[in-house]
């Protein structure tokens, strides 16, 4: 198991041009493992991971940063993400076998602009 503390794992971080985007994407994971093992899947390829609390996480690259949040039905989801590789997200999260739902949303937060599901 590794040792993710609220200090976070080493990797890349969020482009600084992303994070003048609000959240613009939402979404879930059914059937999910425990938090802390999709925390550590993501730090395994590559990515930065710190706690964001007692029980949820954060994970990141440069192109998105989602924060982690279980739930009794799963894992929900919400975060910055470029617009342009929502595909590459759930590439991701499919290659960590996991069943997700996904939206992503305008700037204003006021069109759904793509919906993705695996």
């Amino acid at each position: 198991m590794l040792d993710i503390t609220s200090g976070g794992t080493p990797g890349p971080q969020i482009a600084d041009e992303l994070l003048l985007l609000d959240n613009n994407v939402y979404g879930s994971v059914a059937d999910a493992p425990p938090l802390q093992d999709i925390a550590e899947s993501f730090v395994l390829k590559g990515w930065r991971a710190r706690r964001s609390s007692w029980t949820d996480f954060e994970v990141e690259c440069e192109w998105v940063r989602i924060e982690l949040q279980q739930t009794s039905d799963g894992v929900l989801f919400s975060g910055i993400v470029d617009p342009a590789r929502l595909d590459d997200l759930g590439a991701v999260l499919t290659a960590f076998d996991l069943r997700f739902s996904m939206e992503l949303w305008s700037t204003d937060r006021t069109e759904l602009l793509r919906e993705l599901r695996s």
